[in-house]
């Protein structure tokens, strides 16, 4: 057996080990799967009462974290740990969990850091005895097998990802460019909206002329017949609050915000957990919000949510400004000042203007 230098050989049950952890990490399809074996492997073997493995991604606005016998509470605390201290790890030093955050085992979680080109970039924690640590030989290969796996899968999640979110945007984009049916386009952009994050509802809020009414303009989940069209004050809300801020929030719990309006959930039966709040802004024109609600998942929201939905709301805040107007133009000048009741038999038609060609192409009336 070939053995690298400064390395201790390894016995058959240890080989066998990373036989495995190699195997595992080969098939796996996502870093869930590979670090669900992973821990329940290392887990077994060192009589360990919870572990955790926490890894970031310089694409990924949020970290991957998978844990097995651990409280909710627990994970919050270790992956808020990790989050603060991972660009001060270094590679080799195994840290013990302080006790002050008070975790639920009475087992010190020790966390090993994971390193890749020398830079740390996530943990593995196991809550065991400190006799029952694992051989510093095998542990060392261990990290580095886990390392590189589990960098490798964060990098392929993380494309996949920016992959899906760009086609979201650009299917987003092409159904907005291609007509000026706003509604129907609204409609079918909020469904896109809700579906791309996993989310259950989802809706855009439209301010009234006078700017201190929100109305319910499109919308998609299970209160959408008793929502549609319903209306409540534009100074209210956390709708209220991100149009006021211009700033597009995630909140997790909206039950422990102060800013929640509570009257739409008791009028709709619809029941708020959490969301995500982007302001539609037209240049320097605020137009209304976009809100999508109750993501599928535990976690919750996340910022590649937020971001994918910030650069839909964009293209949403246009159209809406683009429809608005054309409509505003068709009412003032085309019906008014030609006598028409539709664009059939416009004679003086605006040809150099890009909604008024848009619809003369789609009602036909282009030569």
């Amino acid at each position: 057996m070939v053995v690298p230098e400064g390395d201790t050989p390894l016995t058959v049950q240890e080989l066998e080990v990373l036989t495995d952890l190699a195997e595992a990490a080969v098939i796996a399809e996502s870093p869930t799967q590979m670090a669900e074996f992973a821990l329940t492997r290392l887990s077994g073997m060192c009589g360990a009462s919870s572990a955790v493995l926490y890894g970031t991604d310089s694409r990924s606005f949020s970290p991957f974290c998978f844990n097995l016998g651990m409280g909710a509470g627990d994970v919050s605390l270790v992956s808020e740990w990790c989050g603060r201290h991972i660009g001060q790890a270094r590679g080799g030093e195994p840290e013990v969990l302080p006790a002050t955050l008070e975790m639920g085992s009475d087992l010190p979680l020790q966390l090993f850091p994971l390193t890749v080109s020398k830079r740390v970039f996530g943990f593995l924690g196991l809550a065991m005895p400190a006799h029952a640590a694992l051989p510093g030989a095998l542990m060392s290969r261990i990290l580095r097998l886990l390392s590189h796996s589990l960098a490798n899968l964060l990098g392929r999640m993380a494309m996949e990802r920016q992959v899906y979110y760009l086609n979201t945007y650009l299917n987003v984009s092409s159904m907005i460019a291609q007509t000026l049916a706003l509604k129907d386009v609204l409609e079918a952009v909020v469904y896109l909206s809700m579906e791309a994050v996993s989310a259950e509802a989802a809706s855009v809020l439209l301010l009234d002329h006078e700017k201190k009414t929100f109305r319910f303009y499109a919308v998609e989940g299970p209160a959408k017949p008793l929502l549609l069209h319903a209306t409540f004050p534009a100074d209210r809300g956390l709708a209220g609050a991100v149009l006021t801020s211009l700033e597009s929030e995630v909140v997790h719990d909206v039950r422990k915000d102060p800013r929640f309006y509570g009257d739409i959930d008791a009028t709709s039966g619809f029941v708020t957990r959490n969301m995500v709040l982007i302001p539609l802004v037209a240049g320097e024109e605020k137009v209304g919000v976009l809100e999508v609600l109750n993501k599928a998942e535990e976690a919750g929201f996340t910022e590649e949510d937020r971001r994918l939905l910030e650069s839909i709301a964009g293209e949403i805040a246009f159209a809406i400004r683009d429809a608005t107007m054309f409509e505003w133009v068709v009412n003032s000048y085309c019906r008014q000042r030609q006598g028409l009741n539709s664009c059939s038999g416009c004679k003086r038609p605006l040809g150099s203007w890009t909604p008024c060609v848009k619809y003369r192409e789609e009602a036909g009336l282009l030569k």
